[in-house]
C-alpha cells in the first residue's frame, strides 16, 4: 500500500533657382493676366489653441519583446496533462542532473524544497550548467515527522571535469528511470495531502504495489505553500 505521511500543519507541501532664358520678357513687359481663382482665405483664430501648430509628438518606440520564458524550452518527464487521460502510465528516461541530498520536516517541507531548488539553480548558473528541465524531488525515506530527499535539476549534459563550486550536499547524477504512473496536482501545496489520499485509494483499488520512494515534478512552483497556481506531477513507480 502506498502512503505518504501527512504533515502536521498541512504545509507540503509578460529648390533650386530658375534663370530667365535669353529674349524672355521681364516682368515689367509682360501683359497682366487675370488673377487665377484662389481658394478662400484661411481665417486663423486670434488665439491659436495650445499645441495646434506644434509638430505631433513622435510615436513612442515599441517596447522590446520580453525575453522568452526560461522555462519555454524545459522538458518535462511526462507529456502535458491536457494531452492524456489521468492517471497515465509512462516510462521515465534518465537524464543528467544536479542533485542535492538532505533531510526535511513535513511542517517546513515546502519552504525547504524551494530553498534547496534555489541553491541548485544558483550553483548551476555559477557552474555554467544548462538547466533543461523542471525541478524534481525524490522522497527517498519518510517518517511521521520528516523525510530524506534528493532534489534534482535536470541539465543538458554532465560536466566533463569535476566542479569546484559544489557543496558537500550536492553531486552530479541522473534522474530516476523506469516505468511510472503519473498523477497531476492542480492546487496549492497545502492541499497536496488530499491528492495523496486519492492516489493511495486508486492504487489500493487497482491492487498496485509501488516503490516506497515517490517523485514530485514542479511544473509551476508557487511562491507560497498556499499559491493556487501550483502544478505538480506526482509519479509513483510500480514494483512490477
Amino acid at each position: 500500500m502506498f502512503l505518504r505521511p501527512a504533515p502536521i500543519l498541512g504545509l507540503f507541501l509578460a529648390l533650386g533657382f530658375g534663370l530667365l532664358p535669353v529674349g524672355a520678357q521681364s516682368i515689367d513687359q509682360m501683359p497682366l493676366a487675370p488673377p487665377p481663382d484662389l481658394p478662400p482665405p484661411v481665417v486663423m483664430p486670434l488665439e491659436t489653441p495650445k499645441g495646434a501648430l506644434e509638430a505631433p509628438p513622435a510615436p513612442a518606440p515599441a517596447a522590446p519583446a520580453p525575453p522568452a520564458s526560461a522555462t519555454a524550452t524545459f522538458k518535462s518527464v511526462a507529456p502535458p496533462a491536457s494531452d492524456v487521460i489521468l492517471p497515465d502510465r509512462l516510462t521515465l528516461e534518465s537524464r543528467p542532473a544536479l542533485i542535492a541530498h538532505g533531510k526535511g520536516e513535513w511542517e517546513k517541507a515546502y519552504d525547504q524544497i524551494r530553498d534547496a531548488v534555489s541553491k541548485l539553480k544558483t550553483t548551476a548558473e555559477k557552474s555554467k550548467l544548462d538547466v533543461t528541465g523542471y525541478p524534481l524531488t525524490i522522497f527517498v525515506e519518510t517518517s511521521e515527522t520528516g523525510f530524506t530527499y534528493d532534489i534534482m535539476l535536470p541539465i543538458a549534459a554532465a560536466p566533463t571535469s569535476p566542479l569546484s563550486d559544489l557543496g558537500s550536499d550536492m553531486r552530479i547524477g541522473e534522474t530516476i528511470a523506469g516505468k511510472a504512473i503519473r498523477f497531476v496536482h492542480l492546487a496549492s501545496y497545502d492541499e497536496i495531502d488530499g491528492a495523496y489520499e486519492q492516489i493511495t485509494a486508486y492504487l489500493d483499488a487497482k491492487d498496485i504495489v509501488v516503490k516506497d520512494a515517490f517523485i514530485e515534478e514542479y511544473l509551476i512552483f508557487g511562491e507560497k505553500s498556499n499559491s493556487p497556481e501550483t502544478t505538480i506531477n506526482i509519479l509513483v513507480q510500480p514494483k512490477k
